[in-house]
């Protein structure tokens, strides 16, 4: 059995089809402390160059990270999704200013 822990990204556009890139990262509960990836990629797990489309639309618009990093059972965190136009500006996740779409989660 694999007990860690799966990011998961998912996206849509409003209307028309486009190619994005999407971002994603672990924080503490309090939004304050990424705790994956870490420092070596301060703009998060990217994926490039990815397709995007309204909805409905059959063909998946997701991408999964494993979290590589110890976690503490019970413990708060937020798993946070930043999604932008392809080549644009990368958030810098360390920057507290900067927040993508989150979804809180204890660790079991």
């Amino acid at each position: 059995m694999d007990d860690r822990l799966y990011m998961n990204a998912e996206w849509r556009t409003t209307s028309r089809s486009a190619l994005v890139d999407v971002y994603i990262w672990l924080e503490d509960a309090t939004g304050q402390e990424v705790v994956h990836p870490g420092t070596s990629m301060p703009n998060g797990m990217p994926s490039y160059n990815m397709a995007a489309w309204p909805t409905p639309r059959i063909h998946p618009q997701w991408t999964e990270y494993p979290v590589g990093k110890g976690l503490v059972h019970g413990e708060k965190y937020q798993v946070s999704v930043s999604v932008r136009e392809q080549g644009g500006v990368k958030p810098n996740i360390f920057n507290p200013a900067v927040q993508g779409n989150q979804l809180g989660i204890v660790y079991p």
